[in-house]
Order: structure tokens, then sequence, then C-alpha cells
């Protein structure tokens, strides 16, 4: 396979150095910084106090078995939705100018049960530099059971996958859980990249695994007057409700029946630049709705993001509009849905993949695709 991978030069009078100078400039009229401003912060202490509360509620309130189910389904849905808005922006670090307090912050996804340093290799050495291409972007192939590209071989239980995906989606959480992290640890490569981690990095995430079973599973055991399958019920559920949020927000970004898979010719070339590549590999949704903007961190506007993601989400509504309007400028597809026909357009593309031919012939010999 090839070792690197070239897209083409960006022309000086082209659509990204146009679409760059327009955003330079309206933060230069604005005066604003492209990091987190008070309103953000104010977002995620909220976030971050509501998480608090939903598990206090959980483990302290004097209510009925079905009730504290009920709020550990809350409690999964605001682990998710804190998550999304903190970690993803500590990964690009543009919640603070200072790196110390982007690192501090990343390490809430540990807290919720990932691991903030991998999350960070596998977003930023694979999915932001090779967005949709097969072998490269680590985040098409996260499991044998869902074939997204044709590059995964097919196997004849894929044929269905468009019906059981809708029921296993929602246990997303589970495998990252128990399965992802320690699955991406042990990957030969990033991206093109070599992959070395550090010892301590694993003595990390074995620790804060450890600490999130324990705060999790292990105290809620001890304090409360319940049988261990309840217990274990209400951890379920908890996972369904981080589970069900992540199936709304990070499904259809990349992957939609209109999505582009690009394959690298045998010398790694690609035959469009790299911002027209980020424009014709990624879809937004529901930009237009500030209560899903609000909840999924910006993801819905995912164009933005991937072409300035140095950019705090809170950025990216005024920055989205200036993409579509410098796209329609340059006789260019942008791409926006909302957020049902978005989930919809995954499942269907769920469905064409379920029958698709199998992988290319040149990729086989790539050690780490399944």
């Amino acid at each position: 396979m090839q070792t690197n991978v070239i897209f083409q030069k960006e022309p000086e009078d082209g659509f990204y150095a146009e679409l760059r100078r327009r955003v330079r400039t309206y933060f230069q009229d604005k005066q604003r910084s492209r990091y987190a401003n008070g309103f953000m912060a104010a977002k995620c202490l909220l976030l971050f106090a509501v998480f608090v509360a939903s598990y206090l509620l959980v483990l302290l309130a004097d209510v009925s078995l079905m009730t504290r189910w009920g709020l550990t389904l809350l409690l999964g849905v605001t682990f998710m939705v804190s998550s999304m808005n903190i970690v993803h922006d500590a990964c690009h670090e543009v919640l603070s100018p200072k790196r110390w307090v982007n690192t501090l912050l990343l390490y809430y996804c540990n807290l919720v049960g990932g691991n903030g340093y991998m999350y960070r290799c596998k977003h930023l050495l694979s999915h932001h530099p090779y967005t949709n291409i097969p072998g490269l972007d680590v985040d098409l192939q996260q499991s044998d059971l869902v074939r997204v590209v044709p590059i995964t071989k097919r196997r004849w239980y894929h044929r269905y996958q468009h019906w059981y995906m809708l029921l296993l989606y929602p246990f997303y959480t589970f495998f990252w859980l128990f399965f992802r992290d320690v699955r991406y640890f042990r990957r030969r490569r990033m991206g093109i990249k070599r992959a070395l981690h550090a010892r301590r990095e694993w003595v990390i995430l074995v620790i804060s695994k450890v600490v999130y079973f324990s705060y999790t599973l292990a105290l809620p055991a001890w304090l409360l007057p319940l049988a261990w399958w309840q217990i274990g019920i209400g951890f379920i559920t908890m996972h369904i409700g981080a589970g069900f949020v992540a199936m709304f927000a990070l499904l259809s970004n990349h992957a939609g029946e209109d999505a582009h898979f690009v394959y690298p010719d045998e010398q790694g070339r690609i035959p469009t630049t790299w911002a027209i590549h980020q424009l014709n590999t990624t879809d937004d949704f529901s930009t237009n709705n500030p209560v899903v903007t609000f909840l999924f961190g910006g993801l819905n506007h995912h164009v933005a993001h991937h072409l300035f993601p140095r950019y705090c989400h809170v950025h990216y509504p005024a920055i989205t509009r200036i993409v579509a309007q410098t796209a329609r400028d340059f006789g260019l597809e942008y791409r926006s849905k909302t957020l049902w026909q978005a989930v919809r357009s995954h499942f269907r593309l769920l469905k064409q993949q379920g029958t698709s031919p199998d992988r290319l012939p040149w990729l086989m010999d790539n050690p780490d695709l399944p």
C-alpha cells in the first residue's frame, strides 16, 4: 500500500484561498478570537454540572426502581452530550490558547469511559487528514459487524445490516468502553504513521477504566439497596442513552448514501485538493437548528469543522454561512440535510454496502484492514 497520500496543490486564487480570506476578514472585523468565548465556558460548566447532578440523582435520590433506571438513561445522555462538547474541542486545542487547559479537558473523555489520548491520536492522525479514505481513516472500519465501505470484506450477514444496526448502534459506547480503545492501541499505524504508544499511556488507559467502573458500578452497588442485576440494568440503560445520542450525532457526517469514499491510486495520489476533498466527503445537518448545534457541540456544522479544525465550535454557524456562500460562488456542492434525513441516508448507505462488490485488490496487503 502507498506510504503517503498526495493531494493536488491548492491554487492561490482557488476556493480554499478565498474561503480562508473571507473567514479571516470576518474574525478581524468582529474582533473575535478563534478560541472559546464566555458562552462556551459557561456551556461547558453547565453540561458538566448537569452530568454531576444526574449522577448524584441516580445515586442518592429516594425514588422507585423504574424512576432510577430512567435517571440512568438521562445520565447516559448527559455524559455523551457533555463529552461531545468538551472533548472534541479540547482534542483540537481550541478551548483555550493554553495547551495545559486543553490537555486537562481532553481527559474528560477518560472520566466517561473513553481514552482522551487515543481519541486524539486517531482523530488528528487518521480521520482529519485522510477523511473517507478507506484504509487510512480508521472511523470507517470500527467493527466487522458493519460494512460502510467496499474495502471491508463483505460477509453474508451484511445483507441485513441496515436492520440489525438499528438495534446495535445504541450499544455503541459499550464497544467503545470494552473494545475500541484497546483495539486502537494495538493498531500498527494511524493514518500513514506508525503507532508507537508510551507505556505511560497504557497505564493511564487501565487506571482510567478502573476508575470508571468504580464510580459507575462498584459505588452504586455499595450504596444502593439493589440486586446486582438491577445495577447491571441501570448500567446498560445508561449506555443505551449515550449510544442513542451518538447514533444521531456521529453517523451521517461522512457516511450517507451520497458519501464520497476516495481511493488513492497506487502512488497515493488524490485527484482533488485537500479542501475540495473535505467538501466532497463531509455533510452538514440541521445547521439552522440552535438546539442541535448546542447539544451536539457543533458537529452538525461538520464541513466548517473539517475546513477550519482550529476554531472553537461556537464559531461554526458563522463559518458555515461563509463556506456555503463561497462554495456557491465557485460552483461547488455544499451538502446539508435535516438530522432525520441524515440518519435515514446513513441506513440507506448500509443497505447499499450490504450487497456491493468486495474490496479493491491492490489494497489487500494492508495489515491494518479487517
